[in-house]
């Protein structure tokens, strides 16, 4: 269920928003404990949040918690604890309470509109991993373009690389993206870097990949 969202002050001075998420205080005649209590940090030390840890939460759930205090996209969040890195879908509770720092730092990474969380290259046998791509379809293991699958969310179309994805959205599907429902900065800012001269040529796909074009291309809008 939705937490409810308060202000609340950070060891900083400036403001830092809380969220008690079935929160459960001690008080007279009730035997309940408080619960615990992270303080969600940017490796710059800025504060994004304060939640309180519920046991059956997950990390899936505080993600969405951050990403309703302001944060960054779930899909775009790596949550350290400690010198550990949260798993999707692992409860966090006994994590904190063994931590006990109540500290928990957020670092944002590029995520992928397609896959939602780690990518993977159909080219080698890398493990999935964050930002795994450029924005050129290339791999950061095997350096090839081919492996992965920009899919649009507004026909059946897919290309090898987030680069020609949103160059698709632009001019296929101008309504759409003249209401703001696709991420622009991307592309604008490859057009930026285009004409500041600093080219950058996308490579060709591997050969036997994407091959749509030959058997038709079919497009369903």
């Amino acid at each position: 269920r939705q937490p409810h969202l308060r202000p609340g002050g950070s060891a900083e001075g400036s403001t830092c928003w809380s969220s008690p998420e079935a929160l459960v205080h001690s008080t007279a005649g009730m035997a309940d404990e408080e619960q615990p209590r992270v303080s969600v940090r940017k490796l710059s030390g800025a504060c994004v949040g304060e939640i309180e840890i519920t046991p059956d939460m997950t990390t899936t759930s505080l993600k969405e918690t951050i990403f309703r205090l302001g944060g960054p996209y779930p899909s775009e969040q790596q949550l350290v604890l400690g010198h550990d890195v949260l798993v999707d879908g692992e409860p966090v509770s006994a994590k904190v309470l063994a931590d006990g720092s109540g500290l928990l730092f957020l670092l944002t990474v590029k995520g992928c509109p397609t896959c939602d969380g780690p990518c993977c290259c159909e080219l080698c046998d890398c493990e999935p991993n964050f930002g795994l791509f450029d924005y050129y379809g290339v791999c950061k293991e095997c350096s090839k373009c081919g492996g992965h699958s920009s899919n649009c969310i507004f026909c059946l179309q897919r290309f090898p690389s987030l680069c020609a994805l949103d160059t698709h959205v632009r001019f296929m599907h101008v309504a759409e993206f003249l209401e703001g429902q696709w991420n622009n900065s991307r592309l604008d800012e490859h057009i930026r870097q285009r004409e500041s001269g600093n080219i950058v040529f996308a490579p060709m796909p591997e050969e036997g990949t994407f091959l749509d074009a030959l058997c038709g291309g079919v497009v369903v809008c």
